[in-house]
């Protein structure tokens, strides 16, 4: 079998068997060969055999030829002559046949009508010998010469023809004999051809099974075994095995078929596995489509199909739920039946005209109810296409949604306007305010935004209460509304704060009017359930473009411009110039250096001396903050106090502060007898949110070994009436630490005794403004006494600010102030020239 494998592979690549077509030629050729050889031998053999049936055949008929040439002498020489026989003719063509037959067997020719080759050169020896014993054999019949009657005959003639007869016996013995041996040869090599034939035809035999033996493996390894694995192939997928696969790597037609077999194996397995996969999806569809019904028969939304041209095909029973139509009503009309009548012609131009364009439409429209009631339903509309790009039918999906658009109309309301002044507020305020920059882009013409800040409102509000500050608001949000046109937008921020955006302004001085009726109407007397009061406010004014090109800048120079008109003593207004635009931008500058004095310590403490004026000793001292600013030299709190409130730096700040004042508390504390410790300044801003930690402040304390009754905290009334519950309580959590607490400024605000109440005060300080003319002026000496006296009923110590004359301590001491505070006794120095002052310092006699 390897060697029939080996002959297979050598005679493909011998004869390229890639196709059938071929394996069949060459199995047909090798036949073809089996038969031609079959064919070449079976002739050959027979050629052979005829040779020498012809060459034994020629020697049998020499010998028989000399034994009639003999007989024909001796009969010859006793038969009396005759002229019909004539011997002389007869005996030369029996020699001349004799002699052709020797020539034919030894260099092959025709004798005796027999073509036949040479003889083999074994059997030469014994024609050589028939030549001579022929040869001799002639002679001795030559010599013989025959009788022509017995009469003639004589006793000598007698011995004679004996010794003839004897002699030709003789020679015809010796040629028989060596014809013999001839044909004895011939025979010999008749019985070798014979050998040599079987062995030819074993031969044969054997190439002829070899070459079946070679068709059969090329049939077999070729065809048969293919056309089983084909079969098998068959049976598999046959038997629903799409894996199965043909692995015939020739180049034939059955590794063509194996190829398409396995696509087509392959296909129809993804064949089968797509259709598995769509009845899925089928099965899937089917589902859906039932739930789709249920969906459509149940869904609490209307469902209206339509053709293309709006004639109503189907509804679904929340249809008729919402219209009061059933669906023999409707069918086979249009849709218009359900029409308002509120929508115009324009709007249907344009639903047809987008429906047409776009195949959909959404949106909300007017509808009447079967009874004649009208609400809103948002509809929206998907158009169905053809093939052919025509609309199939158009799927309407609509609901009642007047309810659900009355609360939204409510909701944003309520989102977008003020519930106490129903103006816009402060989200819709700057909605209007991007809208009006997009329209003076539009237009080209300038607007002027207002802004609005009632003065000292808040004491009106906790004088009267809430209540009363309301119906305030609502006359003042009125009163400017009607000195407003009906282009102009007015707004309220929140509070006592409205802005106003006035419209399409040919000249900023178009401004001036608007602001002085506004103020005018402002100031006027307003009733209130408990009494008539009047109010003033303060306003800024902004150009958009001349001042910003955004929003964000133009609101922030209208807040500068309103703080600078109540800077200049409220009931006024102001523009937004360019000397507020450098005041804004040295603002701007200061916050930018701000962080980095912090980070430097730029910020240092002076100190002022409190004197007991009962004893003249120094108590304690007030540390004022003061910024020493690289470039600006000592820059006084009032400049950026409020930037640090502003920015919430106030909340670092204060911070430093508290921390520098009590670490020097802790130096001056060993070195004084009567020393009480350091008061510092709180800004309102500290208290907001969680911006103020007690618990650090009286921690620090702690690490100093300082007590909490060595730092006095200074508040101010702005605190106390802006102040809330928790921050309350965070000056009651440091109170209750043993800190102290002092009411700064007191007379200047609004002095209310409710609020000393609330919050558990140790000292007064009286402002200097009452401490400045105490001498010329009698009502500052009783305002004065009063607090003292007041302060003194409440159990409150009295510190008196300002003092910077004798006559001035004089009368505060005749008067009962407990401690005095001022230039009188020293200017707010640096700390180590205020330890050199404590050093210098001597009690008056």
């Amino acid at each position: 079998m390897p060697f029939l494998t080996f002959v297979l592979r050598w005679l493909e690549r011998l004869f390229s068997l890639k196709t059938l077509r071929r394996k069949f030629v060459i199995g047909f050729i090798i036949a073809s060969v089996v038969a031609v050889g079959n064919i070449v031998v079976i002739h050959s053999l027979l050629r052979q055999s005829d040779t020498i049936a012809a060459t034994i055949n020629i020697a049998g008929k020499m010998r028989m030829l000399s034994q009639r040439i003999g007989l024909m002498h001796v009969a010859e020489r006793n038969l009396p002559p005759s002229e019909d026989w004539n011997t002389h003719t007869l005996y030369e063509q029996l020699e001349t046949n004799f002699q052709a037959a020797i020539t034919a067997l030894k260099g092959g020719g025709k004798a005796f009508d027999l073509a036949i080759p040479a003889i083999a050169t074994t059997s030469q020896q014994h024609l050589e010998k028939i030549e001579v014993s022929w040869d001799a054999y002639r002679q001795t019949l030559a010599a013989m010469k025959p009788n022509r009657s017995p009469l003639e005959a004589n006793a000598g003639s007698v011995a004679h023809d004996q010794a003839a007869t004897l002699a030709i016996i003789a020679t015809s013995t010796v040629l028989l004999e060596d014809i013999e041996a001839l044909i004895n040869s011939l025979i010999q090599q008749s019985d070798n051809m014979q050998a040599s034939v079987k062995n030819q035809v074993y031969g044969l035999f054997i190439a002829n099974v070899l070459m079946l033996l070679l068709a059969w493996a090329i049939i077999v390894c070729k065809v048969l075994n293919p056309i089983k694995q084909v079969m098998q192939l068959g049976n598999e997928l046959a038997a629903g095995n799409y894996d199965a696969r043909l692995h015939m790597n020739s180049s034939d037609e059955f590794g063509s078929l194996s190829r398409v077999l396995n696509k087509s194996a392959a296909h129809i397995e993804n064949l089968l596995r797509d259709l598995k996969v769509k009845q899925n999806t089928l099965k899937k569809a089917r589902a859906g489509l039932r739930r789709a019904v249920l969906v459509y028969q149940h869904i609490s939304d209307g469902v209206v199909i339509t053709d293309a041209d709006g004639f109503i095909q189907d509804i679904n029973p929340a249809f008729s739920t919402i219209t009061g139509y059933t669906a023999a009503e409707v069918v086979g009309h249009r849709m218009n039946k359900l029409s308002s009548g509120r929508h115009s012609k324009e709007f249907f131009r344009s639903f047809w005209e987008r429906l047409s364009t776009t195949g959909q439409w959404h949106g909300d429209i007017w509808n009447k109810h079967k009874s004649g009631e009208e609400f809103i339903s948002h509809l929206m509309i998907n158009s169905c296409f053809n093939d052919d790009g025509t609309v199939d039918c158009r799927i309407g999906l609509f609901s009642n949604v007047t309810e659900q658009r009355t609360q939204e109309a409510l909701i944003w309301r309520q989102a977008h306007f003020d519930h106490l002044t129903q103006l816009p507020n402060r989200l819709m305020f700057h909605e209007n305010l991007h809208a009006s920059i997009e329209q003076s882009k539009r237009s080209g013409f300038p607007f002027a935004l207002m802004f609005l800040d009632l003065d000292l409102f808040k004491e009106v509000n906790d004088t009267f209460g809430h209540d009363e500050g309301d119906a305030l608001l609502k006359q003042v949000a009125q009163r400017i509304s009607d000195c407003c046109r009906r282009s102009d937008q007015v707004a309220r921020l929140g509070g006592d704060e409205f802005v106003m955006i006035i419209q399409d302004l040919k000249s900023h001085d178009d401004i001036h009017p608007i602001c002085e009726k506004i103020l005018g109407s402002v100031s006027k007397p307003y009733s209130l359930a408990v009494s008539d009061i009047r109010i003033s406010c303060s306003m800024g004014v902004a150009f958009y473009p001349d001042d910003a090109d955004n929003a964000t800048d133009l609101l922030k120079y209208v807040d500068f411009a309103m703080y600078a008109a109540k800077e200049r003593g409220r009931n006024q207004y102001c523009l937004f110039s360019r000397t507020l635009r450098d005041s804004v931008q040295l603002r701007h500058d200061l916050l930018r250096d701000f962080q980095a004095g912090l980070d430097t310590q730029q910020f240092i403490l002076h100190y002022q001396p409190i004197i007991d004026l009962q004893t003249g000793n120094i108590i304690k001292a007030e540390a004022l903050i003061r910024w020493q600013h690289p470039t600006l030299g000592l820059i006084p709190p009032g400049d950026f106090i409020p930037l640090a409130e502003d920015s919430g730096l106030i909340i670092p700040l204060g911070d430093s502060i508290f921390q520098q004042a009590a670490k020097q508390a802790a130096l001056w504390r060993d070195n004084m007898e009567h020393w009480a410790g350091v008061s510092i300044n709180v800004s309102p801003a500290q208290f907001q949110q969680s911006g103020l930690d007690p618990e650090t402040w009286i921690q620090t304390l702690q690490n100093l070994d300082l007590p909490n009754s060595a730092i006095t905290l200074e508040i101010t009334e702005r605190l106390l009436l802006e102040s809330d519950e928790d921050i309350y309580e965070k000056i009651r959590t440091l109170r209750r630490a043993g800190f102290q607490i002092a009411l700064d400024d007191f007379g200047t605000g609004y002095s209310s005794l409710s609020y000393l109440r609330r919050v558990d005060i140790d000292i007064i300080k009286i402002d200097q403004s009452f401490v400045r003319n105490l001498a010329e002026s009698p009502e500052n000496m009783v305002l004065c006494n009063a607090i003292i006296n007041m302060s003194h009923e409440l159990g409150l110590k009295v510190v008196a600010e300002g003092i910077e004359t004798p006559e001035q301590h004089d009368l505060l001491l005749a008067a009962g102030c407990d401690f005095g505070q001022g230039y009188l006794y020293s200017r707010p120095v640096a700390a180590d020239q205020f330890s050199e002052w404590l050093e210098a310092y001597s009690q008056p006699s």
